[in-house]
């Protein structure tokens, strides 16, 4: 009798681990945050609960690697202190592995490879992409390449110059596309490979609408249709590949009908199911929309919703798809909204995580 109360206490606590997952909110620091902070999120209930904080200088966006042993930051200040760094996570805490410059100001995206030992950084302020590759221990190697882009846009106060927000690899890996606010238009680049050697060669320019801003994309699962974040416009831009030249389909507002506020579309991102897009708009609006993604790939608006704050940045959905959390930057807190998921649907859940000036949300 001893022997199955053990074994049904044994049960019960691997249960409740198990629902608790690591959590990395990224955050700018001149408002008293710590930098990193580490929350265990609860994917039954919603609920998060503060663990550790990572002491960093404007950590505003995260990216994890595949196995979760290693989490890259950067710090998004001017040229001369803008860095890329590295830290090791063993399920409990971070640590400091090493940090590289970026080459550029304002870096403000950070992506890595999943087949491949790179490391991209988007410099906004520098109009550059910095690619690094990683050691074997995933510590950051050095800057192979640092690829200046140049251009301008019609708005004249924000499309001065270039500016380099994001960039995504594609899911084989051989291409990767980068998002140039400043000079309306998205690069795909092809991953060159050979001998260990690595090298991102030009390939093909999308040219998107005039004074839309790129700010971030989303390729579907088969890679024939390709969603452009406009943030200026707070458009979504569809693009239909057609060979090897991408169409421009359609765009769509992620505004409610009605609204003429200012704009500062952020974030887009795709259900784990790839059935519905979802979409941040800061500015005035300080909303989310919600899309449900059509036989041929366009994007059928079903609603609006408030994100019960001010300046949603990045968000993100819990891997199970059952949550969808929004970073609030102007309010100093996360927004925890449930996901029906079938229709995709958001309900507040009234749980708020109060964190300083959070930006990037990863799980």
């Amino acid at each position: 009798m001893r022997t199955l109360i053990i074994v049904l206490l044994s049960f019960f606590m691997l249960k409740s681990t198990a629902q608790e997952i690591p959590m990395f909110v990224g955050t700018y620091t001149n408002k008293g945050s710590q930098g990193i902070y580490l929350y265990m999120f609860d994917s039954e209930t919603g609920d998060a609960v503060l663990y550790a904080a990572t002491a960093a200088q404007d950590p505003s966006f995260l990216a994890r690697s595949e196995d979760g042993n290693m989490l890259y930051a950067v710090r998004e200040q001017d040229a001369e202190t803008a860095e890329v760094a590295a830290y090791t996570f063993d399920g409990d805490l971070l640590s400091f592995v090493n940090s590289q410059p970026t080459g550029g100001g304002a870096p403000c995206h950070v992506v890595v490879g999943r087949k491949h030992p790179l490391a991209l950084v988007s410099n906004y302020g520098g109009g550059s992409l910095a690619v690094f590759k990683l050691d074997d221990n995933g510590a950051l190697g050095e800057r192979i390449q640092l690829i200046q882009q140049e251009g301008q846009g019609p708005d004249s106060d924000r499309q001065e110059a270039s500016h380099v927000h994001s960039a995504f690899f594609t899911a084989d890996e051989k291409r990767v596309f980068v998002q140039d606010l400043g000079a309306d238009r998205v690069t795909i680049y092809r991953v060159s490979h050979e001998r260990d050697q690595y090298k991102l060669v030009e390939e093909t320019v999308i040219a998107t609408p005039p004074g839309g801003g790129p700010r971030h994309l989303i390729l579907d699962q088969a890679e024939k249709n390709c969603y452009v974040l406009l943030e200026m416009k707070a458009q979504i831009a569809r693009y239909r590949k057609e060979k090897d030249d991408w169409k421009l389909v359609d765009t769509v507002s992620i505004n409610a009908d009605g609204f003429a506020g200012e704009n500062g579309a952020a974030e887009i991102k795709f259900s784990p199911d790839y059935k519905f897009v979802y979409a941040s708009n800061r500015g005035e609006a300080n909303s989310i929309a919600l899309f449900e993604v059509g036989k041929s790939g366009e994007l059928l608006k079903k609603e609006v919703y408030a994100v019960e704050g001010k300046e949603p940045r990045n968000f993100n959905i819990s891997p199970d798809g059952k949550f969808l959390l929004v970073a609030n930057q102007g309010t100093d807190d996360i927004v925890v909204f449930r996901r029906d998921l079938n229709s995709g649907e958001l309900e507040d859940t009234g749980k708020k995580i109060e964190v300083s000036t959070p930006v990037c949300i990863i799980f």
